[in-house]
């Protein structure tokens, strides 16, 4: 891979948004979801991805070196993620994750030049959850108090329902420190998750060729929203990742890797 390289986009209300840049060949944009950064999503695939890709990976509003502002909502994410494929220029294949999938929906109409968005498991809600304004009050309160770790534990168990077990280990990882930095933008990202309604009208009059990822470890809300969405998008294909949840580029980056140079090279 050859070096990476770090530009900055400013998106339409002013934030700079930070992209790194690597490999060569037609590009690729990675938007990673919540919890992480773009080096922590997709470092362990990027590699192999810049082997045939001119690969770059954006660090999401609120994650620095990216800026943010104090007003928000999803609209600014896919403002960002329009100004940083304007700014690539020519044709981009785009590879979304978890909330920057949602994101990446909501942009449908900023991404004229993407010819493929590869969507793996965008948290859309079908129905209201019963408890997201509990979960809200207790993230809002938690934020208030500047306690990071109560942020990310009430959203990692009530928000995402991660078993007790893959709490504990994250805790106790190497990347818990870079977790609580981007706590704070954690609640509004929930916020939005809880209260989008993605229209089947807009989403039925999509242009791009649309690849939908679940894996095949994936339930509940997660695995109703990608059927949701394949549905709903005309010629949009669903693709199994077989033995993976919601995470495969950290859990078997080769693996996802692959899957990635094959879906992006059709």
């Amino acid at each position: 891979m050859t070096p990476a390289e770090r530009f900055t986009v400013r998106s339409s209300d002013g934030v700079a948004i930070s992209v790194q840049k690597a490999g060569a060949g037609p590009a690729l944009l990675l938007v990673h979801g919540s919890l992480l950064n773009g080096t922590l999503s997709w470092g362990a695939v990027m590699p192999k991805l810049a082997e045939q890709f001119t690969v770059h990976a954006m660090d999401r509003r609120g994650r620095a070196p990216s800026g943010d502002a104090k007003e928000y909502s999803i609209a600014n994410e896919a403002d960002d993620i329009g100004a940083v494929v304007g700014a690539i220029g020519g044709q981009v294949v785009v590879l979304a994750h978890s909330y920057g999938a949602l994101a990446t929906i909501e942009a449908a109409d900023r991404l004229r030049a993407v010819s493929h968005a590869i969507l793996y498991e965008p948290p859309v809600m079908i129905e209201p959850r019963p408890d997201s304004e509990a979960i809200r009050r207790n993230l809002e309160r938690a934020l208030e108090a500047n306690d990071r770790a109560s942020i990310v534990i009430t959203f990692l168990r009530d928000q995402i329902r991660v078993p007790a077990e893959r709490l504990a280990m994250m805790e106790s990882s190497p990347i818990w420190p870079t977790i609580l930095e981007i706590a704070p933008t954690l609640p509004r990202e929930a916020r939005s998750v809880n209260t989008y309604r993605a229209s089947t009208d807009r989403l039925a009059n999509w242009k791009i060729p649309v690849t939908m990822l679940l894996g095949s470890n994936t339930e509940g809300l997660l695995r109703d929203a990608a059927f949701f969405v394949r549905d709903a998008i005309p010629g949009c294909q669903l693709v199994i990742l077989e033995g993976q949840g919601h995470g495969a580029m950290l859990d078997a980056p080769e693996f996802f890797a692959s899957k990635i140079l094959e879906i992006a090279q059709r």
